[in-house]
């Protein structure tokens, strides 16, 4: 744990069932032209684009059907250049929320991007969007509505890679756990698990604080609570805990980092096009595994794997002579999780993706160090 240490909580949020209602309160004063990006089916996205139109506003509807590319990004922006935003409303999973946050950084300084985020300037990168996003999830995941940064797809380096500042921070987040209740189950158990391998490598990173401690420590075995209950229909309260583990999520890793398992996922992601929650998801056992068996006993890190490794058997009981994560592991293989193998990765494509992986921007912060070998024990076990 880093004993010294700030903290930036700089988006609003505002957390119930309903308050996407209140969407219109939301933007700006005087706002008269909204982009509104939403997922493709729209459907948890419909009641905040009536309730947009009855503040009598002019909606830009447009729908990010795929993960966001620099090119997806550069197409709305243009798309957009016609008279003037006033803000972006962004409704729909994490990557329509990462989408809604670059295109606000780019209609907010006129700008397309290159696929060398290097190249945008870090004072804009910096400073605050004059053009806002709200951000409206509809899953319980990626906690992207408290991030500051957009993760986009660049396809000339089969790469996913994070559009980083403190610009990249929505104004404001509204937070209604009412609209998680629309998204089909896989995607329920992808977001979950998402929100729930972010928490979990928050907690055991190299950079967790007492401040992340406090979001993270109790959400661990929340998470996991949630997430099976819901899935099994659960009611309006472990919803809440869903989404509010979620947001928290966010808000840890953007003070902490994450770990080896985002490490890890990114380098997929961009490789083979698969799903980032589902990565994340399907490296959860394995990583904590890793981790576990490099850890030395009795330092604080061992501790703090060890606790999440007791809260993954309290919440899935492992059979007969399994370990504390068997239990979990079984579960999601019930579920339908896919194995790495499913997204299209082989046994001759380890060696390269765990070199990838250790080099990883996210695989800095994990709690243990961990060499390309490592990886490759990891990514074997998922395959």
């Amino acid at each position: 744990m880093n004993p010294s240490f700030s903290f930036s909580v700089p988006t609003i949020v505002r957390f119930g069932n309903g308050v996407s209602n209140d969407i219109a309160e939301a933007l700006p004063a005087g706002a008269k032209r909204v982009a509104l990006l939403r997922g493709a089916s729209g459907i948890a996205a419909g009641p905040v684009r009536e309730a947009l139109k009855q503040a009598g506003l002019s909606v830009e509807d447009i729908i990010c059907a795929k993960e966001p590319s620099v090119a997806s990004i550069n197409a709305v922006v243009a798309s957009l250049e016609s008279g003037s935003i006033d803000a972006v409303v962004a409704c729909g999973g994490g990557a329509v929320l990462d989408s809604g946050k670059a295109v606000a950084f780019c209609l907010s300084h006129g700008l397309l991007l290159t696929d060398d985020f290097a190249e945008v300037p870090q004072h804009l990168l910096d400073m605050i969007a004059s053009v806002p996003c709200i951000a409206v999830p509809t899953t319980a995941g990626t906690g992207a509505e408290v991030t500051a940064n957009a993760v986009l797809e660049i396809l000339s380096k089969q790469a996913k890679v994070s559009l980083r500042g403190r610009a990249l921070f929505p104004a404001i987040a509204l937070v209604d756990p009412s609209l998680l209740r629309t998204a089909p189950p896989n995607t329920v158990l992808s977001s979950g698990l998402d929100a729930i391998v972010q928490t979990i490598e928050s907690y055991t990173s190299c950079a967790a604080t007492p401040f992340s401690d406090a979001l993270t420590r109790p959400n661990i075995s929340l998470g996991l609570a949630a997430l099976k209950a819901v899935l099994s229909g659960g009611d309006d309260g472990v919803w809440n805990d869903m989404a509010w583990v979620s947001l928290t999520s966010g808000i840890a890793l953007a003070n902490s980092g994450l770990g080896a398992a985002h490490g890890a996922a990114s380098v997929l992601g961009g490789r083979y096009g698969a799903p980032h929650g589902a990565l994340c998801g399907r490296l959860l056992v394995p990583v904590l595994r890793q981790n576990l068996a490099v850890a030395e006993q009795g330092t604080e890190i061992h501790i703090r794997l060890t606790e999440c490794a007791s809260a993954i058997a309290a919440a899935f009981a492992p059979a007969l002579g399994g370990d504390a994560m068997a239990g979990l592991e079984a579960w999601q293989e019930a579920q339908g999780l896919p194995r790495l193998a499913a997204f299209g990765v082989v046994a001759s494509d380890i060696e390269i993706l765990a070199a990838q992986s250790a080099s990883a921007s996210s695989s800095r912060k994990n709690g243990v160090p961990l060499t390309p070998s490592d990886y490759a024990e990891i990514l074997n076990a998922a395959l």
